[in-house]
């Protein structure tokens, strides 16, 4: 019982949403409103700043790994939650009471009641067994 408990603590406490994203920052006023490559030498027409080209890149990447890792979190959340349900329906049945006459206590118990009166039954027919012949 002890290990079913230890299992739904430790199935309820990793059973976890990944954390939310940040909200996207307010845009700035004058902000180019989409990435405008720029040569050298070449002006904006538009506010902004200016990455080097393989940070873009890097973010791109770093950015799609998060989505993966993301998708891969999901999945063991739920699976997770999958086996927590399983162990509370475990817990659950232990905790079920056994009927009264599918306890292996009652049927001892019974047997020996039974075994008892026997006992003193036949104690009693020996004892009128002796009284009758004398």
């Amino acid at each position: 019982m002890s290990l079913l408990m230890a299992m739904l603590l430790l199935s309820s406490s990793a059973a976890k949403e990944p954390p939310k994203r940040p909200d996207l920052s307010d845009p700035v006023d004058g902000q180019c409103a989409e990435a405008i490559p720029l040569k050298e030498g070449q002006t904006a027409i538009c506010r902004g700043v200016l990455l080097p080209t393989s940070w873009v890149a890097d973010y791109e990447l770093s950015e799609s790994h998060l989505e993966k890792v993301e998708r891969l979190y999901r999945l063991d959340t739920t699976y997770l939650e999958v086996q927590l349900e399983v162990t509370q329906k475990l817990l659950l049945e232990e905790r079920k009471p056994v009927p009264i006459l599918d306890r292996k206590t009652t049927w001892a118990g019974i047997g020996a009641i039974l075994g008892s009166a026997a006992v003193i039954g036949g104690g009693y027919v020996i004892v009128a067994a002796v009284e009758d012949k004398q």
